[in-house]
């Protein structure tokens, strides 16, 4: 039962050790919040889903109204990760993560033809402006450039029309004006940028509204760079634009943290209009604390533990290695095993010792032919009690050992006994003398 003892809990801890570490693999699936299915997030998110597949991780593009929403499925665990909108209020104390800003997305307005719509947002009192559904990034991007247009409480109407909805809003009437925020590559985009039919709005005071919108900054589109026949924008046009992050739930298993910012690299770290290369994505001015795993792979980059060991353990390593400290004590222990198995079945025999000394003291200063037959009942209950220990085989060498010395002792005893008719009635401590 001892040996058992001593082999199987240096197994167990090392197994344990080891479940452990394979505890470590991030989940196979992951739950991402995009928007509107076919939208620019929706798009996105699909990027994202293929490259995460690569490394056997299952994105679930779980379809929303927008940043809004995204947030809030964020909050309540529903989702464990979501492309956010800049300039978005994130709750405090949500545990909410940021993974790092991952693009710039403009926002840009168009007006029906013939509109009255000026550049000037401070002059856009009483229109009607679709502006995205309820939950959406657009709508809410749009009511704070109502507020730093100081038309709060002006009339200004919100059509609740967003994506190729708020472009029909133009054509049937509805609104005059539509705002978006947007991937400059999204399908609706791109339709409205090409429509003959409706015209974008060149916005004055860029630099002004950039200074009052949170999130905002002023960036300019270069002439043609979107096409060169026809020339889109027909000339260099400054615009608002939104820096979009990805936003993690607080909970997000630090390997695919590892992975999605991995991705991020590959799909946004390209050069594009808005964008030199490799410029996202990037940890400035994150909207919620930043991820130690995404700051660390975006500001320093992989660590040579990647090209060495898998993603989730490189990801990871200060875990890990956590795990593996108690092995750099436990391999000394191990080999203190055998060594501790001998002595303990040794120590078994050895604790008789003292008592056959002492029994061999009492011996050398018995006076009494009474006195050595008590020393003779406690020599033989001794050797008893050696006889019975049921050692392994192995170690049945020390037992002999200290049996012999017994055996020793019982022929002094029998001396003594043998001098009793010479000797009785004197001092045994006399004999010899």
């Amino acid at each position: 039962m001892r040996l058992l003892i001593f082999v199987l809990l240096p197994i167990l801890f090392v197994g344990m050790i080891a479940f452990l570490i394979l505890g470590l693999k991030p989940p196979s699936s992951v739950r991402l919040a995009t928007g509107v299915s076919g939208g620019g997030y929706w798009q996105i998110g699909q990027l994202y889903k293929a490259e995460l597949a690569r490394d056997g991780i299952h994105i679930d593009l779980v379809e929303t109204a927008g940043s809004v929403e995204n947030i809030e499925k964020l909050v309540s665990g529903e989702v464990d990760v979501a492309i956010v909108q800049g300039g978005l209020n994130l709750p405090r104390e949500s545990g909410l993560q940021s993974l790092g800003a991952i693009f710039l997305e403009p926002m840009v307005v168009f007006r029906g033809k013939p509109s009255p719509i000026g550049g000037n947002a401070g002059e856009w009192e009483g229109i009607r402006l679709a502006a995205g559904a309820e939950g959406s990034g657009s709508r809410a991007a749009a009511i704070a450039l109502i507020e730093a247009a100081g038309h709060k409480d002006t009339g200004i109407t919100l059509v609740d029309a967003g994506g190729s909805d708020a472009i029909d809003a133009l054509y049937s009437g509805k609104a005059d004006a539509a705002l978006f925020v947007a991937p400059l590559d999204a399908p609706y985009l791109m339709d409205a940028i090409f429509d003959r039919n409706i015209e974008f709005v060149a916005m004055a005071l860029v630099d002004a509204l950039a200074l009052k919108l949170r999130g905002a900054s002023s960036v300019t589109v270069p002439a043609g760079s979107i096409t060169l026949d026809p020339p889109r924008p027909p000339e260099d046009v400054k615009i608002l634009a939104l820096r979009a992050s990805m936003i993690a739930g607080p909970d997000l298993h630090p390997a695919v943290a590892d992975r999605l910012v991995t991705a991020a690299k590959i799909i946004h770290g390209q050069p594009g209009i808005l964008q030199s290369s490799r410029e996202y994505p990037k940890t400035e001015s994150p909207p919620a604390p930043l991820n130690e795993v995404a700051e660390e792979l975006i500001n320093t980059g992989p660590n040579f533990l990647h090209a060495v060991l898998p993603y989730w353990i490189a990801a990871q390593f200060g875990r890990v290695l956590l795990l593996l400290l108690p092995l750099l004590f436990l391999a000394p222990l191990l080999r203190l095993v055998p060594s501790g198995y001998v002595w303990f079945q040794k120590r078994r025999v050895w604790r008789f010792y003292q008592k056959i000394a002492a029994l061999e003291e009492e011996l050398g200063q018995a006076r009494t032919l009474c006195d050595v037959d008590a020393v003779a009942d406690s020599i033989e209950e001794l050797d008893t009690s050696i006889a019975n220990l049921n050692l392994p085989l192995a170690y049945r060498q020390v037992a002999y050992d200290a049996r012999l010395h017994i055996d020793l002792i019982r022929q002094e005893i029998a001396r003594r006994r043998a001098a009793e008719p010479e000797w009785q009635g004197l001092d045994f401590s006399q004999l010899g003398s």
